[in-house]
């Protein structure tokens, strides 16, 4: 899975798994820390289509950290303040970089797919229950 999909899942729908498995998992696997979770501000970065130029529309707070197994680099980048989040989200990564306790990531990554799914019906849903039906209102 690719790392834009499986960062997506877990913020959206899998904070708490991410968290658990960085509790779980993180003394099996060796790293040093590069920096601790630290707050921080990006430039937003906006293509605008009409002459098809990118603009900078503002800045957002982030928290990210680093972490580092020899030469590979786990980061976690997270919107707002969740220093946990984000210090979990780099320790996923980096295992996903190793390739070391995938099956386990693969098995919360499968679940939280399953989250998003409900989640993606259930909103059809209450959208579609304020649909206008425009022919019953011609009658």
């Amino acid at each position: 899975m690719e790392r834009k999909r499986w960062t997506s899942l877990f913020i959206k729908h899998g904070e708490n798994e991410a968290i658990e498995f960085f509790n779980t998992y993180e003394t099996r696997v060796d790293f040093d820390i590069i920096s601790e979770p630290a707050e921080g501000l990006t430039m937003i970065k906006v293509r605008e289509h009409a002459e098809n130029s990118l603009f900078y529309i503002g800045e957002m707070l982030v928290t990210e950290t680093k972490i580092r197994q020899g030469q590979t680099v786990g980061l976690g980048v997270v919107k707002g303040s969740h220093a946990k989040l984000s210090e979990a989200l780099s320790f996923i990564d980096l295992c996903f970089k190793l390739e070391v306790l995938k099956e386990e990531l693969v098995d919360i990554l499968a679940e939280l797919e399953l989250k998003e799914a409900e989640f993606i019906k259930s909103r059809t849903n209450e959208i579609l229950k304020t649909k206008v039906d425009f022919d019953m209102m011609a009658e």
